[in-house]
């Protein structure tokens, strides 16, 4: 685990670069097969950051930024929609009145709008726990 942790930056930087070269194939040769990559690639990100951040989160070791609470509160509103969102499509419940669908597609709108940030915002927050790490070891070596 304190591997990954330690590497968890360049992990990043390389999943989102291959995310932006999938996205530029799919828009460049428009094939199905890619467009599935991307979509997995999308959620392999996901994953990774939601968990390390949520593991960096709970640990002493990483300073608790606004930023971080901020991350953690925004995609865990959209984890959580996201998987209420995959029960009620598994098990098929009907919505007569279209109140459930109506709030699911503004939700899933703000997940379009948010997923983009809190990739960033993730990546960010690596940049800084590496810096802030790195230079504290620094110091503890120095002292």
């Amino acid at each position: 685990m304190k591997m990954l942790l330690k590497y968890d930056v360049n992990i990043q930087k390389t999943l989102i670069l291959l995310f932006v070269v999938t996205l530029f194939t799919v828009m460049a040769m428009g094939q199905d097969f890619i467009l599935i990559v991307l979509i997995i690639e999308f959620f392999l990100i996901a994953i990774f950051q939601y968990s390390l951040n949520l593991i960096k989160f709970n640990s002493k070791k990483y300073v608790q930024t606004d930023s971080r609470k901020v991350y953690i509160f925004l995609s865990t509103y959209v984890v959580i929609g996201f998987l209420t969102w995959l029960c009620l499509i598994s098990l098929d419940i009907r919505d007569n009145s279209g109140n459930i669908k109506d709030i699911f597609e503004l939700m899933m709108m703000s997940w379009l709008f948010l997923s983009p940030i809190l990739m960033i915002q993730s990546l960010l927050i690596s940049f800084f726990d590496f810096k802030n790490t790195h230079s504290n070891h620094l110091n503890h070596e120095n002292t």
